[in-house]
């Protein structure tokens, strides 16, 4: 399975832009039950009006949230915002923590969006699971539900933390080229010899 990942997504990496720990931050936040394009496009715009965490600081959630009216949850993800970067600002002097647990306290982010923090921006070994991740896992059959924390401890038992960054984005690939959630392309996925398909019942 290793060498399968490697071989169609070498570089597989993540595809949210940001220039640093804080954007990511936004950007991770931003990105629940939407694109990475639709996110990239409204970082674009946040980029023209705010720079840096003082700035999101001092903003009022409606402010913010008129700037990301296009994307889904966009009240409550403005909400998490700002108080995340207050919260940054008041316990961690204004830098973004690198320890998953304290990402994982602060507001709007959870375990799943520390880890894509924690390893993308910093390097530390995290395991993200998102929903491509969580199905390609079950139909593996490591797991028996789609529950993230169970494919995090599945992952995790499986590979070295030096792969777990990288194997996650390689998971969102395959989530997204042939593991999809209705009728996946079961007859082209790289990893076809080896997965049992568990939950599959209609697959092309």
């Amino acid at each position: 399975m290793d060498r399968a990942l490697a071989t169609h997504w070498p570089a597989a990496a993540c595809e949210l832009l940001a220039t640093d720990p804080w954007e990511l931050t936004v950007a991770a936040i931003l990105s629940a039950r939407t694109t990475d394009t639709q996110v990239n496009k409204v970082m674009a715009t946040l980029g023209e009006h705010l720079v840096g965490i003082d700035a999101y600081a001092r903003l009022e959630a409606d402010a913010l949230q008129a700037l990301i009216r296009r994307l889904p949850l966009h009240g409550q993800k403005a909400r998490a915002i700002v108080e995340a970067a207050r919260a940054i600002i008041r316990h961690h002097h204004g830098r973004v923590p690198e320890d998953l647990a304290h990402l994982a306290a602060l507001p709007g982010l959870g375990r799943k969006t520390a880890a894509v923090v924690a390893g993308n921006a910093f390097g530390v070994p995290a395991v993200a699971a998102d929903v491509h991740v969580c199905r390609a896992v079950r139909r593996l059959g490591w797991i028996g539900e789609e529950q993230p924390r169970a494919a995090e401890a599945a992952l995790r038992a499986r590979f070295a933390p030096a792969r777990w960054v990288r194997l996650c984005h390689q998971l969102i690939r395959l989530g997204r080229d042939h593991c999809r959630r209705q009728r996946p392309w079961c007859s082209t996925c790289p990893l076809a010899a080896t997965c049992p398909r568990q939950g599959v019942d209609d697959a092309r």
